[in-house]
């Protein structure tokens, strides 16, 4: 099928994230979930590591987060905190 009759027959509104600050608020997201995931057990993909969410959100916070469960459960907390400010 074309493309262009999938996106003819498409009757919801298409968001579109091009502002920065729209990029940045789905990626925390996205970790924020990644993060949820990660505590539970579960594998969102081989490049989706604890390091790399704990990095992302010590770029944010500014914090170091420790190994383990415990420094995911401190970055989920600060992401959170960071959400709603």
């Amino acid at each position: 099928m074309k493309f262009e009759k999938l996106v003819a027959r498409h009757e919801e509104p298409i968001t579109v994230l091009d502002k920065p600050e729209q990029i940045a608020r789905f990626q925390v997201a996205v970790y924020k979930q990644g993060l949820k995931a990660l505590l539970r057990g579960m594998q969102v993909s081989r490049g989706f590591t604890s390091t790399n969410c704990r990095n992302f959100v010590t770029n944010l916070t500014g914090t170091k987060y420790p190994a383990g469960k415990k420094g995911l459960q401190l970055a989920l907390d600060d992401i959170e905190t960071y959400i709603t400010n």
